[in-house]
């Protein structure tokens, strides 16, 4: 059974449905919820705001201090629903690693025995160049992945 439940969230709307699925897990065996997000680099931020023609003028310390909040309501979110959950930010050094890299060794090394992760369903060029962090976790996991639709919208 799932007891170390990692669950990787980012504030999408794919993200919140990946939390109620872990419920839903903890649920059947009383285990434990860890909330990670990730925070990437400035520069690979304005990489993929190139290719999007996108290019955001948020300082790193923004997106810290927004990842620090998307954790902190899903945890709150989670604590009404009695379910006491860790929280986890994770920095990504510049051009060193894919999130989906660290979201896998921040799995490893807490001994999770389930990654829970909402998929955004980008099609096309935007795909192609941006990739996806929900198709590379699939590809290289060495843990159970439970991978959320991001649903209709």
């Amino acid at each position: 059974m799932y007891e170390r439940i990692l669950v990787s969230i980012d504030g999408s709307n794919p993200s919140n449905r990946a939390i109620d699925e872990a419920v839903k897990l903890v649920g059947l065996s009383h285990g434990r919820i860890r909330l990670v997000s990730v925070v990437p680099s400035l520069a690979n931020v304005y990489a993929a705001g190139a290719y999007s023609g996108f290019v955001p003028v948020e300082s790193e310390g923004t997106f810290e201090q927004e990842t620090n909040e998307i954790l902190a309501r899903a945890q709150a979110d989670l604590k009404q629903r009695g379910i006491e959950a860790e929280t986890k930010l994770i920095s990504l050094d510049s051009g060193t690693h894919e999130i989906a890299d660290v979201v896998l060794h921040e799995a490893q090394d807490w001994g999770a025995d389930v990654i829970v992760l909402g998929t955004h369903g980008r099609r096309g060029v935007t795909r192609l160049l941006l990739g996806s962090v929900a198709e590379t976790l699939l590809r290289i996991t060495t843990v159970p992945l439970l991978l959320v639709k991001a649903g209709d919208t």
